[in-house]
């Protein structure tokens, strides 16, 4: 008698065991599919996330909006032109010397600068860099002498012209203005040249 009820404890004990086994299984399953889940919605966050930032327009540098062109509530289409930004701390000045007047400018040379805006009040600028080919260069329909009807222009070299911070920081410049430049050099040149944003 104690053995038969041994042999059905056993018997039993063996059950549960391969019952608890069955069980790991399909926890096993479930943890399988729950980390599954898991990957799933992050890669949902993900891209809600996503979604949500191609809402925001951020500025390339820090400015004046000017020429706002949308209002809330405007549908826009990619590539479409919103506002304009104007670096107003990062304004320099672009002038274009004639090709003749450029041989003594080289980069750090001291530039008295004459704005129109701001008359009688003279600004110590300096030469930044010069660019690396005249303005036709980089025109949009550059042109083609090889046709053999050549007649000689003098070209024109962009020359950046940085300005003192403290002047930027008063916020009397803005983008465009007319300003006349001499540069401290052997030729000691001037050119009416106009300011542009950086």
């Amino acid at each position: 008698m104690t053995y038969d009820q041994a042999k059905a404890n056993l018997a039993g004990a063996d059950s549960a065991i391969a019952s608890a086994q069955a069980n790991i299984a399909v926890v096993t399953a479930q943890r399988a599919e729950a980390e599954s889940q898991i990957h799933s919605l992050e890669l949902q966050k993900a891209k809600a996330e996503r979604d949500l930032s191609f809402t925001v327009l951020k500025a390339p540098f820090d400015g004046v909006v000017g020429n706002l062109a949308v209002q809330d509530g405007d549908l826009v289409s990619p590539g479409q032109r919103l506002a304009a930004l104007v670096p107003i701390e990062n304004l320099y000045i672009e002038a274009n010397f004639k090709e003749t007047q450029v041989a003594g400018i080289k980069p750090g040379a001291k530039v008295k600068v004459e704005i129109d805006a701001l008359e009688d009040h003279v600004i110590e600028g300096t030469v930044e860099s010069i660019s690396p080919a005249s303005g036709s260069v980089f025109s949009l329909l550059p042109p083609e002498n090889a046709t053999g009807n050549f007649t000689k222009v003098i070209q024109r070299l962009p020359v950046r012209i940085a300005l003192p911070k403290s002047v930027l920081e008063s916020g009397h410049l803005r983008a465009g203005l007319s300003v006349v430049v001499e540069v401290d050099s052997r030729t000691g040149t001037a050119d009416a040249v106009r300011l542009a944003g950086k």
